[in-house]
């Protein structure tokens, strides 16, 4: 317990290179290439940073880039908050000029990247809430008051629910191609149920991540990307 607390009260430009591991990360590595370890080696061929695993009291683990340049001391600190389907990578272009005259962090959200992938709620609010309460808890055990918070798409929506929920915190609020979702009507008759076919295929897709039949594809996406 206390070596954990001890690990945890790190500065933010702590370093630790402890990975989670499941036993799927080795699944048919030939026709799906992709694993943890290949992601932290692509990582550390790509950015130039110092990375640990923040540990929250949910006992889920962000993984956490930090720049901490000499002449950005005393001033608020940068976070971004990536999109879907990204993670820290996202960043590889900006993050020398964004953490150039200030400390910068980036950290992969709950369920992406190198962090944990706790279970979560069925329901939009529940998951919501869920990250929202993740990004609060990954501040307050890196020690930050009050910071720069800039999203990229689906981290921008969580980035706005957050400042919303916790506006003492965001000093400023960046939002870059931001996810919105409308209001749903409370107008009886400006509801309109979905045809079967769509509620069958949500039954069936919903029980699966997103992201799965991208793996499932195995090379057939890499060849489509390097086109």
């Amino acid at each position: 317990e206390a070596a954990e607390r001890s690990q945890r009260d790190r500065s933010s430009c702590g370093e630790t290179n402890q990975m989670p591991q499941g036993w799927l990360s080795g699944w048919l590595p030939a026709w799906r290439p992709t694993s943890m370890s290949h992601l932290k080696n692509v990582e550390t061929r790509i950015l130039q940073f110092v990375g640990r695993y923040v540990t929250l009291p949910s006992r889920a683990r962000l993984w956490t880039v930090s720049l901490c340049p000499e002449q950005g001391e005393g001033r608020t600190p940068l976070v971004l908050v990536h999109g879907f389907g990204g993670g820290v990578g996202l960043w590889v272009l900006n993050l020398d000029r964004l953490g150039a005259r200030r400390p910068l962090h980036a950290f992969d959200l709950l369920g992406f990247g190198r962090s944990s992938r706790p279970p979560f709620p069925n329901d939009a609010q529940g998951a919501e809430a869920e990250f929202v309460r993740s990004i609060e808890d990954w501040r307050r055990e890196m020690g930050i008051s009050t910071m720069i918070l800039l999203g990229h798409s689906l981290g921008g929506f969580l980035a706005a629910s957050y400042s919303l929920t916790y506006p003492e915190r965001v000093k400023h609020l960046i939002l870059v191609d931001p996810w919105g979702f409308p209001v749903r009507p409370t107008d009886p008759s400006q509801l309109r149920p979905p045809p079967t076919w769509v509620k069958a295929m949500a039954a069936v897709l919903g029980r699966s991540n997103p992201l799965a039949v991208l793996r499932v594809a195995g090379p057939w996406v890499a060849q489509q990307v390097d086109r």
